[in-house]
């Protein structure tokens, strides 16, 4: 488990889908955002680092990381309840922990 990201709750073990998707963008900001408006969700590995890019109806979020494949999956299911960055000092805790670098949010022009 990371300390970068919150599953929701489970059921006989089985994960119970959210409405829902929280992203904190700072200690001071988050959103609130619509699994049921998500497009389409894109997984993307470089040897700089990972990013999954999640496109909203109105707006595009952008996860900057790395390990970020098991966040991507657990997306797909709509079990991530919240998602935050960590500081690039926390970066090297585990390394084979999810680490979400930023998160960059985009609101599509009209």
């Amino acid at each position: 488990m990371s300390l970068c990201y919150k599953l929701g709750r489970s059921v006989g073990g089985d994960p119970v889908p959210m409405d829902n998707l929280r992203l904190e963008t700072s200690p001071d900001c988050f959103y609130v955002l619509s699994y049921h408006h998500v497009e389409l969700t894109r997984f993307e590995s470089a040897q700089d680092g990972e990013t999954i890019t999640i496109f909203f109806l109105n707006r595009t979020v952008r996860l900057i990381g790395k390990n970020l494949r098991e966040l991507g999956i657990a997306l797909q299911g709509r079990n991530v309840e919240s998602i935050k960055p960590m500081a690039q000092r926390y970066s090297s805790l585990s390394s084979g922990d999810t680490w979400v670098k930023a998160i960059e949010i985009e609101d599509k022009k009209e």
